[in-house]
């Protein structure tokens, strides 16, 4: 079976909140599952410096300090894990309960010091864009482009009259 892992991802203009955009190296520790249980808090100028930042805090993991918050304006919850009063971990994504925060940290914590560190940095792309409108849409490639857009979704089938009701 696979065991929970740190990956190392590079995007052009990655963005992490509260962070200048920017070209860097951000770690994700990922389940065996390939889901994503939380990333680094900072992005790195090199492998070699988001490497040493995963294996810092595998030695510091005694001394880490795990928060949990709300955002105000939304309600949603969010985690991070701060060494010596540095966050060094975040959620990569917001929770709609408390407990669903809490669940998730817990699995991050114990897979810390459980996680193989994996060698290489990958290319993330970048998801695809979701569409505005409230009617259904389909996905149509553009050629050449590599983007996506939307086209109309099929047409909405009316329902039937059941033949015996037929003239009645």
């Amino acid at each position: 079976m696979q065991r929970p892992r740190f990956v190392f991802l590079t995007a052009p203009a990655l963005r992490v909140p509260d962070r200048p955009v920017g070209d860097g190296i951000l770690w994700v520790l990922v389940s065996p599952n390939n889901r994503q249980l939380g990333r680094g808090a900072d992005l790195h100028g090199t492998y070699a410096a988001c490497r040493q930042a995963v294996l810092d805090l595998r030695g510091s993991y005694r001394r880490a300090v795990a928060v949990e918050l709300t955002l105000g304006t939304t309600g949603q919850w969010s985690w991070r894990v701060e060494v010596d009063g540095v966050p060094v971990a975040v959620a990569s994504r917001l929770y709609l309960r408390g407990r669903e925060c809490s669940y998730n940290l817990e699995r991050f914590l114990e897979a810390v010091p459980a996680a193989d560190v994996t060698a290489g940095v990958r290319i993330a792309r970048r998801g695809r864009p979701r569409a505005v409108e409230p009617e259904p849409i389909s996905r149509t490639r553009a050629t050449g482009s590599g983007s996506w857009r939307p086209t109309p979704g099929p047409p909405r089938r009316q329902p039937r009259t059941p033949p015996h009701q037929v003239g009645q």
